[in-house]
C-alpha cells in the first residue's frame, strides 16, 4: 500500500531510531528544543541555532514539521505548473535545486505535484539539497530511496528511471562565497525551491546582499517557488530584491492559511505535529539576465552554465570578499536595502559587450513570447514553519 505524507515521515523516523537507538526521553527533549527554536520570541532574536547533526534532533523535526512542508509544496506547485507562463517551460530534464532543504520535504511536494501528471514520467534528472547541515543526508537517502521504489502515493515507480536520476545534499553556507559544486548545481536548476529559507537567514549580516547574488545565479526561464512565514513580513522584505534579480511573478504574492492534517504520536514526542501554518506564496520565472558579478560568492574558482546537452557559458571570476557568518536559523525584520554598484561591464572588450547585447536582445524575445502566449501554466512550492 502506498504510503501518504505522514505515513512516509513516520516510516523515515521509525527507520533512524532504530538506527541510533534513540530513547523516548531524548526525542521528547528534541521536539521541545525544535519547537522552541522556532518561536515567534526565538526566530525575532535572530539568535537560535539547532544542531540537525543529532538524529533525535532530525527526529523531531521532521515529526513536527515535514508532512506539513510537503503538503503546502505539492499543492502550490501545482498551482504553479497550471499558470499559462509556464505552457512550454519544461519541455527537457529537469533539475531541482532546493536552499536550505533540510530532509527534502519540498523535493517530496514536488515529486507529488509531477507524479500524477505522465509527461512529467523520467523527466527529472537530478535533485540537490543546498543545506548548512550535513547531517540531513541520512534523512535525506532514506527518503529518496522510498521515491525510488514508488512506495510514496503520486510517486509511482516509473517516475523516475533509476539508472539516470542523480541526488546530492551539499554542504553550504549560502551567505558566503560558494564553493564551485554549489554554484554549478544553482546555475543549471530549472526548479529552484526558497522553501522557509529566506526568514531562516533574514538576521544575518548581508543577507539581502547574499540573497540577490545568489538570485543573479538563476538562469533565464528558470522556476522559482517561494513559500515563507506571513508573520514578520518576509516577502515584503525581499520584493524589491525579486525584482531586480530579473524574477516575473506568476503566482502570488498570495498569503493564506495551510491546514494538513497529519498522525500524531504524542506519546513518543511529547506533542503534536504542526497542522497549519499562515504563509505567503510567490511563484516567479527568471526572465532577465544577471545585473551584478557573481564575485560575492566565488574565490578563484572557475564555473561552468550549462544547458541540456552543451556549454553556454565558461567563465572565470575571482574575489577577495571577506567570509560571512551564518546562522540557518534565524529570522527577524530587515533593514533598508543596500545599493550596489554594477561593474558587470568594467574591464570588457568591444567582442564581449556585442555578445552581451546581443544576449540581453535573445531574452528581451523571449519575454515578449512569453507575453504573447495564451496558456502557459506554472507552480511555486516553499515552506514554512
Amino acid at each position: 500500500m502506498a504510503l501518504n505524507i505522514s505515513k512516509l515521515y513516520a516510516s523515515v523516523i521509525d527507520e533512524e531510531i532504530k538506527r541510533s537507538n534513540i530513547k523516548r526521553e531524548k526525542l521528547k527533549i528534541a521536539a521541545r528544543a525544535v519547537a522552541r527554536s522556532y518561536s515567534k520570541k526565538s526566530l525575532k532574536k535572530g539568535t537560535t541555532y539547532i544542531n540537525y547533526d543529532i538524529p533525535d534532533v532530525r527526529c523531531a523535526y521532521m515529526y513536527k514539521y515535514s508532512a506539513l512542508h510537503t503538503g503546502m509544496v505539492t499543492k502550490y506547485f501545482r498551482k504553479l505548473i497550471k499558470k499559462k507562463e509556464l505552457k512550454n517551460t519544461f519541455t527537457g530534464s529537469i533539475s531541482i535545486c532546493s536552499l536550505g532543504g533540510g530532509p527534502g520535504s519540498d523535493i517530496v511536494g514536488i515529486f507529488k505535484a509531477l507524479g500524477v501528471i505522465p509527461y512529467y514520467s523520467n523527466r527529472i534528472k537530478k535533485v540537490s539539497i543546498l543545506d548548512i547541515c550535513d547531517g540531513w543526508h541520512t534523512s535525506f537517502e532514506d527518503i529518496i530511496s522510498r521515491l525510488k521504489q514508488g512506495t510514496v502515493k503520486d510517486i509511482p515507480e516509473t517516475f523516475i528511471n533509476s539508472k539516470k536520476f542523480k541526488h546530492e545534499l551539499i554542504e553550504v553556507d549560502l551567505l558566503s562565497p560558494l564553493q564551485e559544486n554549489a554554484m554549478e548545481v544553482i546555475v543549471n536548476a530549472d526548479i529552484i525551491c526558497m522553501v522557509k529559507f529566506v526568514s531562516a537567514v533574514l538576521a544575518q549580516k548581508k543577507s539581502l546582499d547574499a540573497l540577490q547574488m545568489l538570485g543573479n545565479l538563476f538562469k533565464p526561464g528558470a522556476v522559482i517557488l517561494f513559500i515563507d512565514n506571513f508573520n514578520g513580513n518576509v516577502f515584503e522584505s525581499i520584493e524589491n530584491a525579486f525584482k531586480q534579480i530579473g524574477l516575473h511573478a506568476v503566482l502570488g504574492p498570495q498569503h493564506e492559511t495551510y491546514v494538513k492534517y497529519s498522525e500524531s504520536c504524542e506519546e513518543i514526542f511529547g506533542c503534536r505535529p504542526q497542522m497549519a501554518a499562515k504563509v505567503s506564496i510567490v511563484g516567479c520565472i527568471k526572465i532577465l539576465t544577471n545585473n551584478y558579478t557573481d564575485e560575492y560568492f566565488i574565490n578563484n574558482s572557475s564555473v561552468t552554465w550549462k544547458d541540456e546537452s552543451e556549454d553556454l557559458i565558461n567563465s572565470s571570476i575571482s574575489t577577495n570578499m571577506n567570509n560571512t557568518n551564518s546562522d540557518k536559523y534565524t529570522q527577524t525584520e530587515l533593514s533598508d536595502y543596500y545599493n550596489t554598484k554594477n561593474e558587470l561591464t568594467k574591464g570588457s572588450n568591444p567582442k564581449e559587450i556585442e555578445e552581451l547585447i546581443d544576449a540581453v536582445y535573445d531574452l528581451l524575445q523571449v519575454a515578449e513570447k512569453l507575453k504573447e502566449c495564451n496558456k502557459r501554466h506554472i507552480h511555486l512550492c516553499c515552506q514554512c514553519h
